[in-house]
């Protein structure tokens, strides 16, 4: 039996093999099957008997958090191991259930730990550091344990609100995936054949015939359009139920909530949020600096939202085969130091077996993501290899997942610590995909190709940045506007879209169908009040690009302390120490704006070096 799991294992990841198909092997982690089964069987029994203590000594406690750690950094081994068997077969349901009991002792350790540490106190671990200086470094696992206090109802209580919040919220989620699955788009007619307007949206986009992208694109929005009721059902419904659950723990609303578990304040969001608006005419002129180009390239007086993805004539994008990838990747991410670089190296190495990458989906998860765990290097997924630029810029980011967790390991970061507030992470990998554009954009003389490398880096900071800032503008407004009986359908959430979105960008007022673009920002159905973080991850993101251009080697400097200390305090805090002084949301802001700014100028004189041969006698 033990023998056939196994076979089944290894046949998953070889099966549909191509000769560019790459598996991590899955003895980075536990030889066999088996053997991780034993294990985890004996890990969820070791966390099931950590104790809540009560008054230990310094010396005990040290202990007790040393162990704690220890079945942390054994858990995350586990959860590597599963989330890799769950992505190469979704319909593995045993490795899903045994990933959610390793998810669940997880959550055991920790709440465990929390209450050990609430019931010595700020008063009692101040004597214990004081006894013992080797506690010090838990401060932060102590304020985190008591800044919820406030916000916790009776045990019986928080158990009954987090199991109704979490059906409820599932609930709304799956009937938002079944909707949306369930939506007529329409096929179009091209030259091509028939495609559908929904499935083959990509391709419909990058079509010759500016006729058939607008056909698909109108269709899809009436698509939305004609489920819209359905859509502002489910989230009102969503939206009422973290306001009341926000308003039982004693919050005033669900954003504030939802902010205080993130590191957020509601008040620092605004002020961000505003901050970005207050120069939303950089964007604007981006905007229309592209919509002037791309009418100039079509011969039309006005360009629209379905003529964004057009094929440039005469340029086709370079493909980017899996060799390229290993060898530029690494090279785009010089800025960030020789070790740094080497790590990336080795995890794109096809001998290392560390990167899980096929060309056909089968029942593999259509998803990327890195995995890592301490005593083991960081791993990669590819749900489905493609040959293009932007498929590579997916593994610069997720690869940067799995080297910054990697790095962590190595340098002895704390399990409790080596998880930090999204965005901090998010940041840390969009950086990587500046960078790798930034090389293209540098190492390509044809201009072309420099336009095109140009617009997919504006692209990612701008919506990192801009349409993150557009998103917590608006996802706050709906919250506000349910709750205050304003906002009760469809129309009422169009308007609002259109409202926000106007003060950012010139499209919806040129096509004012974008009202319904609400309906696919999806995270506000699955995540909700999530969107915010990737403001934040933006604005770090493209302050440290501009630092890693100004100064490589401080950066470089600094950027390997941020490898090496994990996530041991507050955000403020850890940022004062990058940075090294404390930066506001609008200084962030400024010099982000600025680096934007040059880059339109930038693009702006590659497209008029584009268009000179057209606009000569």
């Amino acid at each position: 039996m033990k023998n056939h799991v196994l076979a089944t294992f290894l046949a998953l990841a070889s099966a549909s093999a191509h000769a560019e198909d790459r598996h991590i092997d899955p003895g980075i982690w536990f030889a066999s099957p088996a053997a991780e089964a034993t294990d985890r069987k004996i890990l969820l029994a070791d966390a099931d008997a950590l104790p809540v203590l009560d008054n230990p000594s310094p010396g005990a406690l040290l202990d007790y958090l040393h162990r704690a750690e220890s079945l942390l950094g054994r858990n995350q081994r586990h959860a590597a191991w599963l989330h890799l068997r769950t992505a190469l077969d979704i319909d593995d349901h045993a490795a899903d259930e045994a990933r959610n009991a390793v998810g669940d002792a997880a959550d055991t350790v920790v709440e465990r730990t929390r209450q050990t540490l609430r019931k010595i106190g700020d008063d009692g671990f101040a004597k214990d550091v004081a006894a013992l200086p080797a506690l010090d470094k838990y401060h932060w696992l102590l304020e985190r344990a008591t800044r919820t206090l406030p916000h916790e109802l009776p045990e019986d209580q928080q158990a009954i609100v987090s199991a109704l919040s979490d059906q409820d919220g599932k609930a709304f989620w799956n009937i938002y995936q079944k909707t949306r699955r369930s939506a007529a788009y329409g096929s179009v007619h091209t030259a091509h054949g028939d495609l559908d307007a929904g499935k083959d949206a990509d391709k419909l986009a990058a079509d010759a015939d500016r006729g058939v992208r607008e056909q698909a694109w109108k269709q899809r929005q009436a698509a939305l359009a004609a489920q819209a009721e359905t859509y502002a059902s489910i989230l009102v419904g969503i939206v009422r139920l973290n306001d009341r659950v926000a308003k039982m723990q004693h919050f005033d609303d669900a954003p504030e909530a939802t902010y205080f578990a993130r590191l957020f304040t509601r008040a620092d969001v605004d002020a961000t949020s505003k901050a970005v608006e207050a120069h939303a005419s950089v964007l604007q002129d981006y905007q229309r600096l592209r919509a002037e180009h791309v009418a100039h390239v079509l011969g039309t007086e006005q360009a629209h939202s379905w003529d964004l993805s057009m094929p440039t004539p005469g340029f086709t994008p370079p493909a980017f085969d899996e060799e390229r990838m290993r060898r530029v990747i690494p090279d785009a991410l010089a800025p960030l130091g020789r070790d740094y670089v080497a790590h990336f190296s080795a995890l794109l190495d096809p001998a290392n077996k560390r990167t899980d990458l096929a060309t056909s989906q089968g029942t593999r998860e259509n998803d990327a993501f890195s995995m890592a765990a301490p005593g083991a290097p960081g791993t990669l997924f590819l749900g489905v290899w493609k040959p293009t630029v932007k498929e590579a810029s997916v593994v610069a980011h997720e690869g940067g997942h799995a080297i910054h967790s990697q790095l962590m390991n190595e340098r002895g970061v704390s399990p409790f610590f080596n998880h930090g507030p999204s965005w901090m992470h998010e940041g840390i990998a969009i950086l990587n995909e500046m960078l790798f554009y930034e090389y293209l954009y540098r190492h390509t003389d044809d201009p072309a190709a420099k336009a095109y490398y140009l617009q997919a880096q504006l692209d990612e900071m701008t919506f990192e940045i801009f349409t993150s800032a557009e998103e917590a503008q608006l996802e706050e407004g709906l919250y506000d506007g349910v709750v205050a009986g304003k906002i009760r359908g469809a129309a009422d959430m169009d308007a609002l879209t259109l409202d926000i979105t106007k003060r950012f960008e010139i499209w919806p007022s040129i096509d004012p169908q974008l009202a319904h673009a609400w309906i696919g920002k999806r995270l506000m159905f699955e995540d909700p009040l999530y969107l915010a973080n990737y403001l934040y991850a933006g604005l770090w993101a493209t302050r440290m690009f501009e630092m890693a251009r100004k100064d490589p080697a401080d950066f470089q400097k600094r950027y390997a302390a941020l490898m090496a200390e994990g996530f041991d305090a507050p955000p403020r805090q850890l940022l004062a120490r990058f940075f090294g002084k404390e930066l506001s949301p609008p200084e962030l802001v400024e010099t982000d704006i600025a680096v934007i700014r040059e880059k339109v100028v930038a693009l702006g004189r590659l497209y008029r070096t584009l268009d000179a041969p057209r606009n000569a006698p």
